[in-house]
C-alpha cells in the first residue's frame, strides 16, 4: 500500500492546487481536472444528510459554482495540511484529509483560517484514484462562525 498511499497523497496535493488556483485573483479554474477526480457516481454525507449523484454536466456546474462561492465569501487560499491513507482492500482506500481555508472577510477585511477534515473514499482500480464518496463537516456552520455568511 505504500505506493498507493504516495499516489493518493499526490492526488490530493494536485486537487488542493486546483482548489487554491481557483481562489486566486484572477482565478484559474480547472473544473475539468476537479471533476476528473471523481468517479462516474458519487455520494456525499454531511450534517445536512446524504446525497448522491452522477458525475455529469450538472455536477461540473456545481464545481464551478463552488469555486465562485468560496471567492465570494473572501476565500484567498485552500491547502491540504495532512493526508492519512487507510487501505480498505486491494482496490479501495479511505483518505482522511486535513484542510485549511484562508479568507479575508469582505465586511471588515479581517483575515482568518478555517480548518476542517474531510474523509474521502477512493477506488484505485484505474490509472488514477477516483473519489466515489466523501464525508464533510458542517461547512455552513463554520462559515457562519467565522462571519463569512
Amino acid at each position: 500500500m505504500l505506493k498507493q498511499s504516495t499516489d493518493i497523497k499526490s492526488f490530493f496535493e494536485a486537487y488542493a492546487k486546483r482548489s487554491n488556483d481557483a481562489l486566486q485573483d484572477p482565478p484559474v479554474e480547472d473544473v475539468d481536472g476537479t471533476v476528473g477526480s471523481f468517479a462516474p457516481y458519487l455520494v456525499e454525507s454531511s450534517p445536512q444528510g446524504v446525497m448522491g449523484g452522477a458525475n455529469d454536466a450538472a455536477f461540473k456546474k456545481l464545481i464551478g459554482q463552488g469555486f465562485a462561492k468560496y471567492r465570494e465569501v473572501g476565500g484567498t487560499a485552500m491547502r491540504v495540511t495532512g493526508v492519512k491513507v487507510t487501505e480498505l482492500d486491494d482496490a479501495n482506500a479511505m483518505a482522511t484529509v486535513d484542510w485549511e481555508f484562508d479568507y479575508k472577510r469582505k465586511t471588515d477585511g479581517k483575515a482568518g483560517t478555517v480548518g476542517f477534515t474531510n474523509r474521502y473514499f477512493l477506488n484505485l482500480a484505474g490509472d488514477t484514484p477516483k473519489i466515489f464518496a466523501y464525508i464533510t463537516p458542517d461547512e455552513q456552520q463554520a462559515m457562519q462562525e467565522h462571519g463569512l455568511i
